[in-house]
């Protein structure tokens, strides 16, 4: 059943969203049958009480029903695909569906590349693919495509630099792969991911110096991106534009983060310890006006995961936000260590990223993202007696 469910996921999330919950959901109604597999793992039992602490704020907000939507949409797009993930112990099936996600993934990624050029369709299953000539998509939100193109690039790179008993087709497949997503990553025109992007990349090849003392794949797969990218770069009046004319000062897009930041600052310290509750914090109209912050209406975040948190759920629910992290690092590092995991070293990278990146937006606040992240790490903690690799 759980090995059906997965499959489904790792095909469906790439197109919708709604698949994602759909079949995450329908899994969590059998949890009762693998419960003893499930009951002691820190991490559920973290995710639960920010959960059931959010929930309780949520009954004494003043916008009760943005509070629920909000505090669902955490328990749909982070512990239920965790569990989904985690209740599947076969680590060969495991290998297999996790390597479909990523083919189903890197073939919409290609189409979307496809579509900016105007080589193919702007949209698919009602889905933008991309926006010719600005970014690409790929079924999700640019920015958003961001987060899992540094995903895909982590698992791809890792894989190349630390797999052993790589074949010379498999080195070649990988080198290509990492230069898609490394491209893919710079036709999102995400400038938050281009920061989260470099920042990771400069750790993986950092700790592969450490690990290896060489330096020559990383050297040439960085400088054949570099050589595309640019020549991307000069043929894209949108893409200099958008990078030229970056400015704390007088680009929107900017400055409405900094003021978000700001205001989000200010409602937690006016609501230090328990926050001001779920969505609540675009609610304040009285701080935004403080600052001369003209928002938008259907403002749903203060760009910042971290700050949303804080402004939000107060002192108590960062706390509990920030320990829910530190032990989803904990088990992928622990994982790679005790076990060799080079899927808990790849997934630790890409979580790297998601965190720097939702320094400037709030990706892992849901649907897509933190459900293909949670996910993922869900399927490479559940624990087994054998080992996974990609093959």
């Amino acid at each position: 059943m759980f090995e059906i469910l997965n499959y489904i996921f790792s095909v469906g999330i790439v197109f919708s969203h709604v698949i994602g919950y759909i079949v995450s959901i329908f899994a969590f109604f059998f949890i009762y049958k693998n419960w003893s597999n499930i009951k002691n793992n820190k991490i559920i039992v973290f995710v639960s009480a920010f959960l059931l602490y959010g929930f309780i704020l949520a009954c004494f907000c003043n916008y009760t029903k943005d509070a629920f939507e909000e505090m669902f949409t955490y328990l749909t797009s982070w512990l239920f695909p965790f569990i989904l993930g985690y209740l599947l112990t076969d680590n060969y099936k495991k290998g297999k569906i996790i390597k479909v996600y990523f083919i189903t993934f890197t073939i919409v990624i290609a189409f979307s590349i496809l579509s900016y050029f105007g080589l193919f369709f702007e949209r698919v299953l009602g889905e933008p693919l991309a926006l010719k000539g600005e970014h690409i998509n790929a079924c999700l939100w640019h920015i958003s495509l961001g987060a899992m193109c540094v995903l895909l690039s982590s698992f791809s790179l890792n894989t190349l630099l630390f797999k052993k008993d790589l074949l010379p087709k498999q080195k070649v497949i990988l080198s290509l792969l990492t230069i898609l997503f490394i491209i893919s990553l710079y036709l999102t025109s995400s400038r938050g991911y281009y920061i989260a992007g470099f920042i990771t990349y400069l750790c993986m090849i950092v700790f592969y110096i450490f690990k290896t003392k060489k330096i020559v794949i990383p050297a040439i797969l960085f400088c054949v991106s570099f050589a595309i990218i640019s020549v991307l770069f000069f043929n894209s009046s949108y893409m200099k534009e958008r990078i030229r004319n970056t400015s704390v000062t007088k680009e929107w897009s900017v400055t409405n983060r900094i003021d978000s930041y700001k205001a989000a600052i200010l409602i937690f310290k006016n609501n230090p310890i328990f926050g001001v509750g779920p969505r609540q914090g675009v609610k304040q109209d009285e701080i935004f006006a403080s600052i001369n912050f003209d928002k938008k209406e259907n403002s749903r975040h203060l760009h910042s995961m971290w700050l949303s948190i804080l402004a939000e759920f107060g002192t108590i629910g960062f706390v509990l936000f920030f320990a829910m992290i530190f032990l989803v690092m904990k088990n992928l590092y622990y994982e790679y260590k005790y076990n060799n995991s080079l899927l808990a070293l790849c997934m630790l990278f890409a979580w790297m990223s998601l965190l720097i990146g939702d320094c400037f937006d709030t990706v892992l606040r849901g649907p897509r993202v933190a459900m293909d992240y949670f996910w993922l790490t869900g399927l490479i903690l559940a624990k087994s007696s054998n080992k996974t690799e990609i093959k």
